[in-house]
């Protein structure tokens, strides 16, 4: 699912899985205060993501019973 990310109450880029795609027109200032690294904790979401997507119901797949 893609957020939009704004700057000074504009938009100048797209959110997805993690990753900003800038706008052209973004100010030197918004990337840098997006893109400075961030201390703390690991964040375990493609752990999440990768368990999630092993996950399947059992009635997503055809039957050839009938």
């Amino acid at each position: 699912m893609e957020n939009a990310v704004y700057w000074d109450g504009r938009q100048v880029g797209i959110e997805c899985a993690g990753k900003i795609m800038w706008f052209s027109s973004a100010p030197r200032e918004a990337i840098a205060a997006y893109d400075t690294p961030k201390t703390g904790q690991a964040n375990d979401g493609d752990s999440m993501a990768a368990r999630n997507l092993m996950m399947t119901a059992p009635f997503d797949r055809w039957s050839s019973r009938g």
